[in-house]
């Protein structure tokens, strides 16, 4: 029985690893990108070494910093990341339009 090609598996080489290297240690690459990731570092001890210690900061500065953000800089910062602004440019390339839509958060109760 012949197996088919994944195309996740696909070679990368070094440079392409490291660059994103801290997506797979932020939990951040899609599924495609892990398997291409843990397939290079498989193979390959020098960014394998580079993903653990990598891993090993991350873990480090996540026990050292414990300090969270006063609520009310917390409640401004999540409205910012809910807000939404589209740009777009007519085909002369003059006219600019934004367009800002903050999405607000329902109460549950």
């Amino acid at each position: 029985m012949t197996r088919e090609h994944d195309p996740r598996l696909d070679q990368i080489d070094c440079e392409a690893a490291r660059r994103d290297l801290s997506l797979l240690v932020d939990l951040e690459c899609d599924d495609a990108c892990r398997s291409r990731l843990e397939h290079h570092l498989a193979g390959c001890p020098p960014c394998r070494e580079l993903f653990l210690s990598e891993r090993r900061l991350k873990a480090k500065l996540s026990r050292s910093c414990c300090e969270k953000a006063p609520s009310g800089l917390r409640e401004r910062l999540m409205v910012e990341i809910r807000r939404t602004t589209v740009t777009t440019t007519d085909s002369d390339g003059t006219t600019v339009v934004h367009r800002t839509t903050t999405v607000h958060r329902r109460d549950p109760h």
